[in-house]
């Protein structure tokens, strides 16, 4: 008789233990969990305010490059040979030459300096 009780006591004796270990680790996962989202919140407003922080001189310095470089283009377009093969940039119909050999330049090439002047000027 005794082997009878014992066994089925024993064995809710083990399953009662088991239930407890279960939920004994789902209550610790559960902890996790919220510890985890508790901590995930403030930690990443920080970080994204930490980033954007970090990033915001580079990305302000690639707009103003990029500005810089449309502006030159914009610029730079002006001094070309037009439709009616004038120079864009001062309206002359007779082809520039260089001054000192004598050879034929393009407009953007004659007109550099001011090109210049003119893109230092908006800068």
């Amino acid at each position: 008789m005794a082997s009878r009780r014992s066994g089925p006591a024993g064995g809710l004796g083990t399953v009662i233990g088991v239930v407890l270990l279960i939920g004994l680790a789902i209550l610790i996962i559960k902890w996790a969990l919220i510890t985890a989202a508790i901590l995930a919140v403030p930690f990443g407003i920080w970080w994204l305010l930490d980033h954007e922080k970090r990033t915001r001189p580079v990305r302000e310095a690639q707009q103003a490059a990029a500005a810089a470089a449309a502006r030159r283009t914009e610029v730079e377009s002006r001094a070309v040979v037009d439709a009616a093969g004038g120079c864009g940039w001062c309206g002359s119909r007779i082809a520039h030459r260089d001054a000192r050999t004598g050879a034929l330049m393009p407009p953007r090439e004659f007109h550099r300096d001011e090109v210049e002047q003119a893109i230092a000027i908006t800068a």
